[in-house]
């Protein structure tokens, strides 16, 4: 991972051609590109146009599922490559492939812990099975509505553990914060695969070695791309390592603290600040044609 320099803030403080070398953009969704009723700002189609026109890759980094990245991005064709479920799945030009599995008997386990605890602590709390490109869940009402805005080909079963699909990824949600489930059932398995918290309500375990920053490495390494030439935006903690490989790395205001401290600029609180970042990126690289 690259060493992180002192923050500053993009707008005042980044030198005229800063991000002129910059070829691969990637952003996290949920709290960074989207906007607050997580929908795509309209200005976003067109500037991923420039960024394309002008020889640059735009690449949605996700805890969500790849196909809820795509209809996202559905009026947005240029978009073919998503780093989804957290790393878990990475597709390229429209091939989604698993980079890692989880064992079965561990799957069991974390079903049965996460229901154990929803029934105990009275929490509105389920796991999420998750495919390369399915997801399951046993449960219906408020739960369900949350676990469809990540995972659009989500099917109710009655017993999680009759799934037999290979499984990436368990996303974990609780309605109330996963602070406590981390706490409590997920501590428990972090000597057994990797675990992250991606959001407020939500926390996803993923084989070892399964992060957006592993994924991002890969892609970097497919595309010919270092990370002197890799802008990366986010604001939560399964963001980090995406960080770790950007030398230009923005978190948005909002974003958690361990995710500011190792950013190397700190985005002002504005509408689409990503967009903005974006604009400049493209002006800079034109100033450099």
């Amino acid at each position: 991972m690259s060493s992180p320099a002192p923050a500053v803030s993009v707008l005042d403080d980044l030198a005229p051609g800063a991000l002129a070398g910059v070829r691969l953009v990637v952003s996290d969704l949920d709290g960074t590109l989207l906007a607050p009723d997580r929908t795509l700002p309209s200005s976003t189609g067109g500037l991923v146009a420039d960024l394309v026109a002008a020889g640059l890759t735009f690449v949605p980094a996700s805890g969500r599922a790849h196909a809820s990245q795509a209809e996202l991005f559905a009026e947005v064709p240029l978009v073919d490559t998503y780093i989804a479920d957290n790393g878990a799945v990475l597709v390229e030009h429209g091939e989604a492939r698993a980079t890692g599995t989880l064992d079965e008997s561990l799957v069991r386990e974390l079903v049965d812990a996460v229901r154990e605890y929803a029934r105990a602590e009275g929490r509105r709390a389920t796991a999420v099975v998750c495919g390369v490109d399915s997801a399951w869940v046993e449960v219906d009402g408020e739960i369900w509505d949350e676990a469809l805005h990540y995972h659009p080909t989500l099917t109710r079963v009655a017993r999680l553990e009759d799934v037999t699909d290979d499984v990436i990824k368990v996303a974990i949600i609780d309605l109330e914060s996963t602070e406590a489930v981390d706490r409590d059932v997920l501590v428990h398995f972090a000597d057994r695969a990797q675990v992250t918290r991606s959001g407020t309500h939500w926390a996803d375990v993923t084989a070892f070695g399964v992060t957006k920053g592993q994924a991002l490495r890969d892609l970097q390494a497919r595309l010919g791309v270092g990370p002197d030439q890799t802008a990366v935006f986010g604001d939560h903690l399964n963001d980090l390592e995406m960080f770790g490989e950007a030398t230009h790395s923005f978190a948005v205001a909002h974003a958690q603290p361990e995710v500011a401290a190792i950013a190397r600029h700190q985005l002002p609180d504005v509408v689409e600040p990503v967009q903005a970042v974006m604009r400049r990126i493209l002006d800079d690289v034109a100033s450099q044609g």
